[in-house]
């Protein structure tokens, strides 16, 4: 703890050298935070002018309004925190590659998923050159980058996203200042930043795609529907034109109020320096880093102590867990001796972690390619037909040039549900949760309205954030269609064993351009109808689906896994299978 503070003093110091006269004028300017005085840093450290005069015009002069912007930040910011302003620089969350790269892969621009710069190599392409996935992603994805103009979304109505480091840190808008605050300098309310980040920053941009935001507090985006409406007015609304349901929250919010970043690192968040492809490659935490966790001494873990110093409410432990993919320290999940508490960083409140158990649902070598989610994701939002209608003599505003260009787009879909998440073969090729992502249906029109378009139907893998300390059930995931990917219908074994299956949506009847129902990733040969944009994700096989449903004959009677048959599983099929079991002589004649 004295090094840190000696560290913080330090840097105080060398920024410091002289006095900074802003605050002579500025006095009553709110604190920042804790970390950043106006009596030690100033105010030109961050924003510039010239410090050392009393004169307005003259002060003021190249001053920076927002010095967190990631252009400004390696001046500003970069003096104390160089290497994270490099990191953040290279993150998805700025440059957005890994979104730009599955666009033009599933719009068929091409064969491959290529990596690119993202929005830094569309910030020169002509408006008249660019490709429908480059238009798309300008005029709809973009908006969310975290270097984003904010001032831009003040004037459409909506929530400020972007200006860079403070889309995160900043934790109060600032709704009090104006021009003329501003101008007679007194009771100037400064922005007040924090790694205390709440949710709600999280959620400014994590609300739509796979909407993993809202689905965490257990809120579903309805089909348009405003409902329920009270009091003369429409309640559950996430912004002037969207509407939720009230869904299971995940146990994580639901029973312990656990922001995002209690579980997520600073390098899983801020990136770890590299240029990764898709966002599954950025994310360090997993379920088994708390839940199986791994310990280090604190004493090994500097940067461990550097965030409990920061954080200024939680103890210092004896060991901290690790992460196992980064080695990342998880400083809110502390041990000493054998009693290991889980902290939540925005009130160090204590909450107990229970560890994952070796009970046979777990140790089962047939459970060993389940991810957690498979089993304990409650529900997944699954949007099916994305169709996407595009204007070629339309405009709509660009997120990267700033200003309205040629094309405009607009988004409709076939239907929202929610459900027992379907599974597949993921990206780190476990058994996890999979839903559409995304289903395009692609209608183009100019001034003569033509017929042109395709479609590139697709599926996606990831964590639903729905968790829920109750599993689902055996034959929710061993005889229930949807879950084998093959969609809603009714599925049915013969005597012969054969499978059947009888889809309820049928696609021709809804002047789908395509035979398969929307919502079949499968049929019930393992025939896969739809895309992964992960090399490694696929729906089940033939192989995979007969098995899987051939553990359900075991489960119609053995549907507890306190069974002792489970304690041995392949020991309890061979005797099954040599008529050694009470069962076995009725059924095996």
């Amino acid at each position: 703890m004295k090094i840190i503070l000696l560290t913080i003093t330090l840097i105080y110091t060398i920024y410091a050298n002289d006095i900074d006269k802003c605050i002579t004028c500025h006095a009553n300017t709110t604190p920042i935070d804790n970390f950043h005085p106006y009596e030690e840093f100033g105010c030109a450290s961050c924003h510039g002018g010239d410090k050392n005069s009393l004169d307005k015009q003259i002060a003021h002069k190249n001053m920076i309004l927002n010095p967190a912007r990631l252009e400004n930040a390696t001046k500003s910011c970069g003096k104390c925190h160089k290497e994270i302003i490099n990191r953040v620089s290279k993150s998805i969350m700025n440059n957005m590659h890994g979104v730009l790269d599955v666009l033009r892969y599933q719009f068929k621009e091409t064969k491959t998923i290529e990596h690119t710069k993202g929005i830094e190599d569309l910030k020169n392409i002509l408006t008249k050159d660019q490709s429908l996935a480059d238009s798309h992603f300008s005029k709809l994805c973009a908006a969310c980058h975290i270097n984003q103009k904010e001032e831009i979304f003040k004037e459409f109505g909506y929530t400020s996203r972007g200006g860079g480091c403070v889309d995160c840190h900043r934790v109060n808008e600032d709704k009090t200042n104006t021009a003329k605050d501003i101008d007679i300098l007194k009771k100037f309310k400064h922005p007040q930043m924090s790694t205390k980040i709440p949710s709600k920053n999280c959620l400014k941009c994590h609300n739509r795609s796979n909407r993993i935001g809202l689905s965490y507090e257990g809120k579903f985006e309805s089909e348009g529907y405003g409902t329920p409406y009270k009091k003369g007015e429409l309640t559950h609304k996430l912004d002037k034109s969207r509407s939720y349901y009230d869904l299971p929250a995940d146990i994580h919010h639901q029973s312990n109020k656990m922001s995002c970043i209690d579980c997520h690192t600073e390098k899983g968040v801020m990136g770890d320096g590299k240029s990764h492809a898709h966002m599954e490659d950025s994310v360090d935490i997993s379920c088994v880093d708390c839940h199986d966790a791994k310990f280090d001494k604190l004493e090994n873990q500097p940067l461990a102590s550097m965030l409990i110093a920061i954080n200024n409410l939680m103890p210092y432990p004896s060991e901290v867990a690790i992460s196992k993919r980064k080695k990342s320290p998880i400083y809110n999940l502390q041990k000493n001796d054998n009693n290991i508490t889980f902290y939540r960083k925005s009130d160090a409140k204590a909450l107990d972690m229970t560890q994952m158990s070796d009970a046979p649902y777990h140790t089962n070598k047939d459970h060993q390619r389940l991810d957690c989610t498979a089993c304990h994701s409650a529900w997944i939002p699954s949007c099916y037909g994305c169709h996407e209608v595009y204007f070629k003599n339309g405009k709509q505003y660009d997120w990267i040039k700033h200003k309205k260009t040629k094309g405009k787009w607009k988004e409709l879909r076939s239907y929202l549900r929610y459900e027992s998440p379907a599974l597949a073969i993921g990206y780190n090729e476990k058994i996890m949760p999979t839903a559409p992502g995304c289903q395009v249906i692609m209608r183009i029109y100019d001034k003569n309205i033509t017929n042109e378009g395709f479609h590139s139907m697709a599926y996606a893998a990831w964590d639903p954030h729905t968790t829920q300390k109750q599993s689902r059930t055996c034959v929710d995931c061993h005889f229930n269609s949807t879950t084998l990917g093959m969609g809603s219908g009714i599925l049915d074994i013969q005597k012969d064993n054969n499978i059947t299956f009888m889809p309820y949506y049928n696609s021709k009847n809804s002047g789908m351009p395509f035979s398969y129902p929307i919502d079949s990733l499968v049929s019930k040969d393992g025939e896969q109808f739809q895309t992964f944009s992960r090399t490694k994700a696929r729906g089940f096989n033939k192989k995979e689906v007969n098995k899987i449903v051939s553990a359900y004959k075991c489960i119609i009677c053995h549907n507890k896994w306190d069974d002792k048959i489970y304690n041995d599983f392949t020991k309890s099929k061979k005797l099954f299978f040599e008529k050694k079991t009470s069962c076995s002589k009725n059924i095996l004649k």
